[in-house]
């Protein structure tokens, strides 16, 4: 089956235990974001199924690949609490705790976040990939739509 993973800005799915079980798969992931409908359909028309981060249910991400024909899966999504990540300042520094909590909404980091601040261009994308393993390692799945 030919699967599609969206919005991977820094590459790291392939490094996640869940990971394994597209074993067998082909699969790509964008490590980019796409937004015009057109666009998205052209680079996903080879695609039988796409994954998608739940921290883009209701959003336009989620309605552009529903005018799709294929299937959608939704993995089970990480979220990072702000309390979480002050409790982890050596694992990569308190430098991206610090990036974390200026970047969190209500006190919540999650891949969606983190997208939004790579495509600003106003921060180093190392400093965010930093950020994104405290998401990975400390953050809980989110319940599946």
């Amino acid at each position: 089956m030919k699967i599609s993973i969206l919005d991977d800005y820094f590459d790291t799915l392939r490094t996640l235990p869940c990971f394994t079980k597209l074993a067998g798969h082909d699969v790509t992931i964008w490590n980019d974001h796409v937004q015009d409908v057109d666009s998205l359909a052209d680079r996903l028309k080879d695609t039988e199924a796409l994954v998608l981060d739940p921290c883009y249910l209701g959003t336009s991400t989620e309605s552009a690949a529903r005018r799709l024909d294929l299937t959608i899966e939704w993995h089970d999504g990480f979220t990072l609490t702000a309390p979480e990540l002050r409790r982890h300042p050596d694992y990569r520094g308190q430098e991206f705790v610090d990036l974390g909590l200026s970047l969190a909404r209500d006190g919540r980091l999650d891949p969606r976040i983190l997208g939004d601040a790579s495509r600003t261009g106003q921060y180093d994308e190392q400093a965010l990939k930093r950020v994104w393993h405290y998401v990975a390692r400390f953050g809980s799945p989110e319940a599946q739509p």
